[in-house]
């Protein structure tokens, strides 16, 4: 047995062979520390951010835990029947984009009861305590086919920014699973929250049943993948055989080439869309694991890591980074990690890893950077509508917890802010009808108070947003942020205009440098406009999340 080929014999057996030594503090690049928040997981296999802020790793044996205030709750969230041999279990979670609102969470694990399969179910959090799951609540969206061998499952879960659920499935050992149509086993697959298939999957009208969901294939056992929440793009982490780990670009209707590829070897297949990035499986290295762009809500690492991807190998013990806009090359960031099974990036700036062996999560963050500001909109700290700046008819700004709007199957206005209850919105009242309360016949405007900055130190904004319109927009409808300096100059950092399309509302964040600033006390402006006299256009924006750090 190879060590590629092995990949899980060492997380099926880690819980007899790891848990007598505890892993060791990993080595860092400098300006960076580590902290152990939790222990005595049993086999964790993944992890995923809520959007609170709490941690929910996965165990192999069925249980979902959660780790809130960085300790480790003795009561799991939930726990699930399982067939935990080899490589089966309980092996992903994903939080329901609109989380807050309907307290979805999704699981991928093998079933206990015969015939042994693997399934996504979705499940709902109590609306008592949401640390538990509301009992008798599991729906099952997916079931896989039955398994033969006990490897190769994948079970990475993630949503796309597009609000569909992907899915990640490993081929169970039989190759040419990877290149058939006919079973949804080695492939991405892409489905809908009530386990519906979206009619735009790519090979929708060429195949039937749960085969309609294929979104890409040719894989291997694809256990982790990432989806960028800033611009959408995904990555899948390919597990090889005998020589190449990958990094793949996920692309709708791609072919990755297994078994004909492995790795970039041998060129010029036809059909085949080869990884972004590969690196050898010889020697201490094994499966690549752990999927994670840095894209948090709070930009707490240097400027130069917003948007990178971090990856690491299970055997290898290391994490790396691939830059934008390419993601070829890689550069390590730590190593002497015993046992990597996932990478997550918290909301707050700091990234999280997960170590099989001990039982082990940690959390990484910058010991040079200092928040200067920051502001979630939880209770009011100054910000008013800007003085002479408000021509709208409709939807001002407000602060508070918005309604929910749609226009023809749109979604205008999210009934849920980014991460917490409350948050700025062009108007926060659905009202009577469409667009009854978006922003009409001119600018919104709002300011926040005086911040001062320090000088000699690069400083960098973020912001979470959204801005939603219809068609009948156009390039001079927009959201913008601007800084009013001392010498009472404004000027945009950034901005966003509207198309002729239809553009659904999503939050993600967005960051600016605020260096031409340092050293001044400035203020904040954050600007909707509707440029279409007569409201003939749909225009609705949304700011959460407010921060300025400081390198």
């Amino acid at each position: 047995m190879t060590a590629a080929h092995s990949r899980f014999y060492f997380l099926a057996v880690s819980s007899c062979l790891l848990w007598f030594s505890t892993a060791g503090a990993a080595t860092l690049p400098a300006g960076f520390s580590e902290t152990r928040v939790a222990a005595g997981l049993a086999s964790p296999t993944a992890m995923t951010i809520a959007p609170d802020g709490r941690v929910f790793v996965t165990e192999k044996g069925g249980t979902l835990r959660v780790v809130k205030n960085n300790a480790l709750l003795a009561q799991p969230f939930l726990s699930v029947s399982v067939n935990s041999a080899s490589e089966r279990g309980l092996l992903g979670v994903a939080f329901d984009p609109d989380f807050q609102n309907n307290r979805f969470v999704y699981v991928y694990y093998t079933t206990a009861a015969s015939p042994i399969h693997n399934r996504v179910s979705r499940f709902t959090a109590s609306s008592t305590n949401a640390d538990v799951v509301q009992a008798g609540s599991e729906l099952p969206l997916l079931d896989l086919p039955t398994l033969g061998a006990g490897n190769h499952n994948g079970g990475a879960i993630q949503f796309g920014t597009d609000g569909k659920l992907y899915v990640a499935v490993g081929e169970n050992a039989v190759p040419a699973n990877a290149q058939s149509l006919n079973t949804p086993l080695g492939k991405v697959l892409r489905i809908n929250t009530n386990g519906s298939i979206p009619t735009d999957n790519p090979f929708y009208s060429q195949t039937t049943g749960v085969n309609r969901a294929i979104w890409a294939w040719g894989l291997r056992n694809p256990y982790t993948f990432a989806v960028d929440p800033a611009f959408g793009r995904i990555h899948v982490n390919d597990v090889g055989q005998d020589a190449w780990e990958e990094v793949n670009l996920g692309v709708r209707g791609s072919n990755y080439g297994w078994p004909q590829t492995e790795g970039n070897q041998p060129a010029g297949v036809s059909g085949v869309r080869y990884p972004i990035h590969t690196y050898q499986n010889a020697g201490s290295n094994c499966a690549i694991v752990g999927a994670a762009f840095y894209r948090p809500q709070i930009l707490t690492f240097p400027a130069a890591y917003n948007g990178r991807y971090f990856f690491g190998d299970f055997c290898g013990g290391f994490i790396r980074m691939l830059s934008p806009p390419n993601y070829s090359s890689s550069a390590g960031f730590a190593t002497g990690i015993s046992s990597l099974v996932d990478i997550q990036t918290h909301q707050d700036g700091s990234l999280y890893y997960l170590a099989q062996s001990g039982g082990e999560l940690f959390r990484v963050r910058s010991t040079t950077s200092t928040i200067v500001f920051q502001d979630n909109f939880e209770s009011a700290r100054g910000w008013t509508l800007t003085g002479g700046a408000n021509s709208a008819t409709s939807g001002l700004w407000q602060r508070g917890d918005p309604e929910p709007t749609s226009n023809a199957g749109l979604t205008l206005q999210l009934g849920s802010c980014q991460s917490s209850t409350n948050c700025l919105i062009t108007g926060l009242a659905a009202g009577t009808g469409n667009g009854a309360n978006d922003v009409d016949n001119g600018q919104t405007s709002i300011q926040s108070p005086p911040i001062a900055l320090p000088a000699g130190r690069p400083l960098t904004l973020s912001f979470g947003l959204y801005f939603a319109h219809d068609a009948a927009s156009n390039s001079s409808d927009l959201f913008r942020v601007r800084v009013v300096g001392e010498n009472g100059v404004v000027q945009t950092v950034w901005a966003r205009g509207g198309t002729a399309s239809n553009v659904a509302d999503v939050w993600a964040t967005r960051t600016a440098s605020l260096d031409p600033w340092a050293g001044q006390t400035i203020q904040l402006r954050i600007d909707a406009v509707d440029s279409v006299n007569g409201g003939a256009g749909l225009i609705e924006a949304g700011v959460d999340n407010v921060a300025i750090t400081a390198q």
